[in-house]
């Protein structure tokens, strides 16, 4: 159930306890240095995926937040979650530990769709290898390898190898996960985050100095299925409906009499293939609609500073022009402003 700060108290009014989660992103006009908010109750250790695009504004710029618990997972209607807001700016936690300080996630990052970067950064020194090998050990090799036995020797080597192939490997899963975060031009920007802690937490969009228009997404895993393998995030609405058609196709049976099973059998991995390809397709068309619409944007900032430029550009010149003739005067008429 995801509800902004304006549907929160309207949402309860209409039909308490009928909250629910539209497939299609929510997009909201935020004023300069102002901030929307999507709500999200989540379970301990739930998989949740932030997704935001900012489609128009003098500046495709601003914040992403991403908070919580910002109010107990016991709280069940729109008050009780303002309640628990209002408590949480104040400085109370909802996580474990002294005052309930332990396991909260407090996050912010800035977006920009005019200049690539990469929202998702990993640290590639952050690396366990998690096993009972000792890295410094590992890196002196040739030390002490006069006092050993061949067997040691031939233990030792082979421990080194062991280390080093993990490392490699968990070298290209990363490199891999980094490729599969980084978006391309017309894609959101997504992350991915661990709730340590049940409760409701909040993703919000900030505008920077200019007002900005937005798409966010809030997906949790216990909605949709765990992480797609294809982005590193958590499964689309579109791609989970595919999947549930497809579902639905399974189920179709041969009647006696009727067409032959392998037949249905081939019809249904057609059917599965089209459905797929259709699916491809529109996830194509959005991603072209979002580039097309930062191209536009883009084109607009820059046309709108050229102009600014060139305007500048005539006023200084005419002031120049303005002097040299103001001095050419002043010269000719006799007057000693430049000596004679």
């Amino acid at each position: 159930m995801i509800l902004s700060p304006s549907l929160l108290f309207a949402a309860l009014a209409v039909a308490p306890g009928a909250w629910f989660v539209s497939a299609i992103p929510m997009q909201y006009t935020i004023a300069q240095r102002a901030t929307e908010c999507l709500y999200e109750k989540l379970d301990a250790n739930e998989k949740v995926t932030m997704s935001v695009f900012i489609t128009g504004g003098s500046e495709l710029k601003g914040t992403a937040i991403f908070e919580g618990p910002i109010a107990p997972p016991a709280a069940e209607t729109g008050k009780d979650i303002q309640d628990g807001l209002t408590k949480y700016q104040m400085g109370e936690r909802y996580g474990t530990g002294p005052k309930g300080r332990m396991g909260n996630i407090m996050e912010e990052n800035v977006v920009n769709f005019e200049e690539a970067e990469d929202w998702d950064d990993d640290d590639d020194d952050d690396w366990d290898d998690d096993d009972d090998v000792d890295d410094d050990d590992v890196a002196d090799d040739d030390e002490d390898m006069a006092d050993m036995t061949p067997q040691q020797k031939l233990q030792r080597k082979r421990r080194i190898e062991a280390y080093k192939k993990r490392r490699e490997e968990a070298r290209k899963k990363r490199m891999a996960r980094r490729q599969k975060s980084r978006p391309t031009e017309g894609e959101p920007h997504q992350k991915t985050y661990v709730a340590k802690n049940a409760g409701w937490y909040r993703a919000c969009m900030r505008a920077s100095w200019y007002q900005i228009t937005a798409e966010m997404e809030l997906r949790k895993a216990s909605d949709l299925g765990d992480i797609d393998q294809r982005s590193g995030h958590v499964i689309s609405y579109e791609r989970r409906t595919m999947l549930d058609e497809e579902k639905e196709m399974d189920k179709f049976v041969a009647e006696e009499g009727g067409v032959k099973e392998e037949d249905l059998q081939l019809t249904r991995e057609q059917l599965k293939k089209l459905n797929r390809i259709l699916n491809e397709i529109k996830e194509k068309q959005q991603d072209e609609r979002h580039r097309l619409s930062v191209h536009a944007a883009t084109n607009e900032h820059s046309h709108s500073r050229m102009v600014l430029s060139s305007l500048l550009e005539t006023v200084l010149f005419m002031l120049v022009t303005g002097f040299q003739v103001f001095t050419i005067r002043k010269w000719f008429s006799g007057a000693p402003m430049l000596g004679r």
